[in-house]
């Protein structure tokens, strides 16, 4: 009676506290404050305690709802099933409300509670993560009425991580062998799947795994990123860690792993042994040896020393392989100069800055200048000799002062090519099937003599002879789009070889005139069988005699099974110093460049897609099998849209097209393949044994767009714009990370590669 006495003179103390003495007064005061701070204290430790108790009633109704959300991302390879209604205790995993469901978790009429949670459609954030809400309320019910007394609220978020790019993915395999994957989770574990002869996986042990397997970085130690070697070479898998080391399992019997030893096969992750201080930045595996850019802007390799792989000058005669690091010997780093300090990162699937294959090494500095080193037995390094070369030595004069600035590189073991800052691109090698699509000798196989415009003339009805192969204008023979056989006397004349007069009579010359398309005897064709073929009359070219002869005039004759005339046969030479690759006219300049196993495929700033080179698994997709194609071929896009980006891939002997495929994405971020279906790589739903020519449509799911696509093996891998990992085709070991071997014709977010995606906070 007190408290509510002296709260209501507290309230109304002017008008009657004045008949009390003011001692009194104050003491009253005082005692009245005392006494409703002690209630007020007791009240609120009360509230604080329902306050919690009833809040974990929320909280539990909001790790129900993250509970359910996780079962519905494992139940579909982690991709949200509700992306119109939310997720609800009574719904679905679609959020379709469900007959006979309550929407209460907790309905206890008794006491008076009550508690429900929703998980609302995935919100887009950026690099492909995606949040969901959880929003739980649990409710105090006044049990005479039914009415909501007080409301408690719970929210929880979920992150689904996605694979932002390739930084993240490992893809790699072996020729004849199979594939495996690794992939970082979000917390910087890593997990791999597939082929583990030679203890890639990381995990203690050599064989395939169908399930996540552990890289066993020691300790607590997580990754960043990945490397493993991709061009056919699957031995190795390098992780860097977030604190700046670097990590490698797999094949070391060559020392490539870096740690000081050696080992036939290396399943427990060791360290590489870099200089004191230095960080990996970058790692560009090869078949034994290993290249590993610092954090100094130096390049380091361990591994095998053949044919100068190594690049540290030394003699390669008897060199000694080494499983410590050496420098690369390229110029002195001065951070002043951007020709001294390489490119560190790769925009692409194919590494564009630090390439690999066979026993080469290729860099481009951030000058625009590009080194090469190592073997050269097809001229690959362009230096005008076939000779190898431990010393990096500078690729063409790209990058110097006044000269254009190379933005990207491309190799595939024998072919160089270097695109160039004005869309030009310069080419080098061995030019097997016509694969470097530039001006070149064209020999007889059985003498090794090459067609020549006798005298390098300019004159009309000049018969063309042969003569020792010398690489002159005057044998730089190209094969123009429209179906001509060029010569370029100088900078200004350009001559076609024609059958004289267009007639079909054996022995008639082979000459020189000017060049007119819609002129039959000026249409060549370099056929399958290595005869160069006249359609118009049915007939080949020919030296006579099959002679050895310098200066002997060729001509046309009726054609000869492949083998049965030697005289008949052709073949393409290399090119030992570096030539402007001929481009399509009216599409613009040259964007982008992928290459591998002698086929070339370049995208064009207008989106068009165009090839060179080996085709007999359809790769070049131009709706043919041609084997030689020195003349550039179409791939054919469906109406309407562009290019944006392209991978071709091929492992294996030349005659061994099953593992041989293009797949470009267009703007609209769907994926056209070509080449071999036989493990159902192209993801149309179909598995034929004969190569697809023509290319097809991938069958993403609904709502996924592709960014790139990486592939090997009958394996094809997209990374979507969402940051999801789509496989699909050949799984052998397990690679398409879902637990099987079985193989799938259809792209899906599998599991075991798109792991670990769930983060809270």
């Amino acid at each position: 009676m007190r408290i509510q006495i002296l709260r209501q003179w507290s309230f109304s103390g002017s008008q009657k506290a004045f008949a009390l003495p003011t001692v009194l007064i104050a003491s009253t005061v005082m005692l009245a404050v005392l006494t409703v701070t002690l209630a007020s204290v007791q009240s609120g430790v009360g509230v604080a305690l329902e306050n919690a108790h009833y809040s974990r009633y929320a909280k539990s109704a909001a790790q129900s709802g993250i509970v359910m959300a996780k079962a519905c991302l494992n139940t579909n390879n982690y991709s949200p099933t509700w992306t119109t209604n939310p997720l609800k205790p009574n719904t679905n995993c679609a959020g379709v409300v469900q007959g006979g469901l309550s929407v209460y978790l907790h309905d206890d009429t008794a006491d008076g509670v009550r508690s429900t949670f929703t998980v609302d459609p995935p919100t887009p954030l950026a690099n492909g993560v995606q949040r969901l809400t959880v929003n739980a309320t649990t409710e105090r019910i006044r049990q005479s009425t039914g009415e909501v007394v007080r409301t408690y609220i719970e929210s929880e978020y979920v992150s689904l991580y996605a694979q932002a790019d390739f930084r993240n993915v490992a893809y790699g395999y072996r020729q004849y062998d199979g594939g495996f994957f690794g992939v970082i989770g979000p917390d910087g574990d890593v997990k791999t799947v597939g082929l583990n002869t030679d203890g890639q996986l990381g995990n203690g042990t050599t064989g395939d795994a169908t399930t996540p397997q552990t890289f066993a970085l020691p300790g607590t130690l997580r990754a960043s990123q990945l490397f493993t070697n991709f061009l056919s070479m699957g031995f190795n898998m390098f992780a860097i860690t977030t604190d700046g080391q670097l990590y490698g399992a797999g094949k070391n019997s060559s020392g490539q792993l870096g740690n000081g030893a050696t080992a036939t096969a290396q399943s427990t992750p060791v360290k590489f042994q870099l200089p004191a201080g230095v960080k990996p930045v970058f790692v560009a595996p090869g078949q034994d040896f290993v290249y590993v850019i610092g954090d100094n802007n130096n390049v380091y390799s361990a591994g095998a020393c053949v044919s100068g792989a190594l690049g540290y000058t030394y003699t390669i005669s008897g060199c000694a392989n080494q499983s410590t690091y050496r420098r690369v010997a390229l110029p002195t780093v001065n951070l002043s100069d951007p020709n001294t300090l390489p490119v560190a990162t790769s925009d692409y699937v194919q590494s564009s800055n630090l390439t690999t294959d066979r026993e080469n090494g290729i860099i481009r500095m951030q000058g625009g200048r590009v080194y090469g080193w190592g073997i050269n037995d097809r001229g690959q390094l362009g230096n005008g000799t076939l000779n190898p070369t431990s010393t990096p030595i500078q690729l063409t004069t790209l990058g110097n002062s006044g000269q254009p600035k190379a933005t990207q590189i491309a190799f595939d073991g024998v072919d160089t090519y270097i695109l160039d800052d004005t869309g030009t691109v310069w080419v080098a090698g061995s030019n097997l099937f016509g694969s470097l699509g530039a001006p070149a000798p064209i020999a007889t196989s059985a003498t090794g003599k090459c067609i020549t415009n006798t005298g390098n003339s300019t004159t009309n009805g000049t018969q063309v002879t042969i003569f020792d192969c010398n690489n002159s204008a005057s044998q730089a023979i190209e094969w123009a789009e429209d179906g001509t056989l060029r010569v370029r006397p100088n900078g200004s004349t350009v001559k076609c070889l024609e059958n004289a007069g267009g007639v079909a009579t054996d022995g008639n010359p082979i000459r020189i005139n000017t060049c007119s398309s819609s002129s039959a005897a000026q249409q060549w064709v370099f056929a399958d069988n290595t005869t160069i073929l006249n359609p118009a009359t049915g007939k080949c070219m020919e030296n006579p005699g099959n002679t050895m002869t310098n200066g002997t005039g060729q001509v046309l004759k009726s054609c000869y099974a492949f083998g049965a005339y030697p005289a008949q046969n052709w073949q393409l030479r290399h090119l030992t110093t570096f030539t402007k690759m001929m481009l399509p006219a009216g599409h613009g300049t040259v964007k982008r460049i992928s290459t591998d196993q002698v086929t070339v495929l370049i995208l064009m700033t207008d989106g068009t897609v165009w090839g060179y080179g080996s085709n007999l698994g359809g790769q070049l997709g131009s709706g043919n099998l041609f084997k030689y194609n020195p003349k550039i071929q179409q791939f054919i896009l469906p109406a309407g849209r562009t290019a944006v980006d392209l991978s071709t891939v091929k492992t294996g002997t030349d005659d061994q097209w099953f593992y041989a495929n293009t797949y470009v994405v267009l703007d609209d971020g769907s994926v056209y393949g070509a080449g071999s279906n036989l493990f159902g790589q192209l993801g149309d739903g179909t598995a034929p044994f004969s190569p697809v020519t023509t290319a097809v449509k991938m069958i993403l799911p609904p709502g996924a767009r592709a960014r790139t696509v990486q592939s090997g093996f009958g394996t094809a891998v997209v990374l979507a714009q969402d940051g999801k990992i789509y496989t699909v085709g050949n799984n052998y070991n397990g690679q398409l990370g879902d637990g099987t071997t079985t193989n799938s014709y259809t792209p899906r977010a599998r599991q075991y590669v798109n792991t670990r995606p769930v983060v809270l906070y």
